[in-house]
């Protein structure tokens, strides 16, 4: 297959198109940021990594045969994650249950898009366990073939993210009122949801509880 350039491509895309659609705190707050904010807020959401990622790409390259303790770094990764997505479920909630609109918080700062998803342990778990060495096949082949496999992965990742904020963009005119905070207060559930679940993975993966 790494002999291909456009078995490598699919490759990519078929890995990274299902991320998108992936349940996560990510897709949360691509849906929720739309909702609030608009499309414009949303898509920043869905590129953010694009710029979060590369870090974690360079290190599973370079490390990913080497890592004897990856359950020590995915554990704190999840509760450091959960800590923080807990706290935006709460805000996220209170703004939900406010009385008036114009109490919708500001929409989120890059550098706060870019610490949940640098908090996110989704991307690390993909990229040392099959990207990584995926990759480092790909790029030992040549390089034609390695770019081929990143750009065809962040294509499909990034495009369905994109999407999905212009399909919620698409319904945001409609919710409102009672509709507007019920599916607002779903949502912050959701997350805080999702905070439990990283907090409970974290305890496993540093050995605190059994799986």
């Amino acid at each position: 297959m790494i002999e291909s350039i456009w078995a490598v491509f699919t490759a990519g895309l078929l890995l990274g198109a299902p991320s998108g659609f992936a349940p996560g705190p990510m897709l949360l707050l691509i849906i929720s940021e739309t909702l609030r904010h608009g499309k414009r807020a949303g898509a920043k959401v869905a590129c953010i990594p694009l710029l979060t990622d590369a870090p974690i790409v360079l290190a599973s390259g370079l490390l990913f045969t080497q890592i004897t303790n990856m359950n020590m770094l995915l554990g704190g990764i999840s509760i450091v994650g959960s800590i923080f997505l807990l706290n935006l479920g709460i805000k996220s909630i209170r703004a939900a249950n406010s009385e008036f609109r114009d109490c919708t918080p500001r929409p989120l700062l890059l550098k706060e898009i870019m610490i949940a998803n640098l908090a996110n342990p989704n991307p690390y778990l993909f990229w040392f366990t099959v990207g990584g060495p995926l990759m480092v096949r790909s790029f030992q082949h040549n390089w034609d073939t390695g770019f081929s496999f990143l750009l065809s992965f962040y294509l499909g990742l990034v495009g369905v993210k994109l999407i999905l904020a212009i399909a919620a963009g698409k319904s945001r005119d409609f919710l409102q009122g009672l509709l507007y905070r019920r599916i607002m207060q779903l949502l912050s559930l959701m997350l805080m949801g999702f905070a439990v679940y990283l907090m409970l993975e974290g305890m496993v993966f540093l050995g605190l509880l059994q799986n």
